[in-house]
């Protein structure tokens, strides 16, 4: 009858419904599975001040890099090796702000364009605030290196010719400038680990302003076309 067919039309749009609404959800479940880490790069600002705040927590402790001393080089080479793979890390991720914040410029307000000059002004101040740790660990991990003449081997044949062999090896170029730089290190560590936690815990703060003040003007455009109509 009509109506028998009326009511199993109306239960195949109700399942039908039902399914829609458990693909959703399942794709809201499969991104809530997607987490920024070493092997999930950022894709949104979100994302990219949860990498750094990943980054800062990777950061030697404070005791740790108040035991840096000259007798023991390789826990020096080894705090150097860890805070440079963060610095390169962090400026890494840096690079994703311009992609997660792309939008045309001439369809960008002009407030917001200033929001955006601001952060990036930052982003340049803040690599600008690393590089000067990455570069002293530079002068430690990578000293300029001479190739000189090791050893020189001689034999002598029983026909009377001679066979020359010659073995050259990497040598340190300025001994004494390597030391500086490790003693200099020593004594500066504790300020330079706190210039990379406090230049990225910066920049966390500085990309929430932005947030802020994107979602502030955003406000405020849809309120003005609101009043206008």
């Amino acid at each position: 009858t009509f109506w028998s067919l009326f009511n199993c039309e109306i239960a195949t749009m109700t399942k039908g419904g039902t399914t829609s609404n458990g693909n959703k959800r399942a794709r809201e479940e499969d991104n809530a599975e997607v987490v920024v880490g070493d092997d999930n790069p950022p894709s949104t600002l979100p994302e990219i001040q949860e990498r750094i705040k990943q980054l800062i927590a990777r950061i030697p402790s404070k005791e740790e890099t108040a035991r840096l001393s000259l007798d023991d080089i390789p826990a020096m080479e080894r705090w150097c090796k860890t805070v440079r793979k963060i610095t390169r890390d962090y400026n890494l991720s840096l690079n994703f702000v311009a992609i997660a914040n792309y939008q045309w410029e001439p369809d960008r307000p002009g407030h917001t364009g200033q929001s955006l000059g601001a952060l990036r002004n930052q982003i340049q101040l803040s690599t600008a605030q690393t590089n000067i740790v990455s570069n002293h660990i530079a002068r430690v991990l990578t000293p300029s290196l001479d190739t000189r003449l090791h050893k020189k081997t001689v034999i002598e044949k029983p026909n009377g010719e001679r066979e020359e062999t010659y073995e050259y090896a990497a040598v340190i170029n300025d001994p004494e400038m390597l030391q500086l730089n490790r003693e200099q290190l020593c004594e500066e560590a504790i300020y330079k680990r706190q210039l990379v936690v406090s230049t990225m815990n910066q920049m966390v703060l500085c990309m929430d302003d932005y947030q802020k003040a994107e979602a502030g003007a955003a406000g405020a455009e849809t309120s003005r076309f609101s009043m206008a109509y």
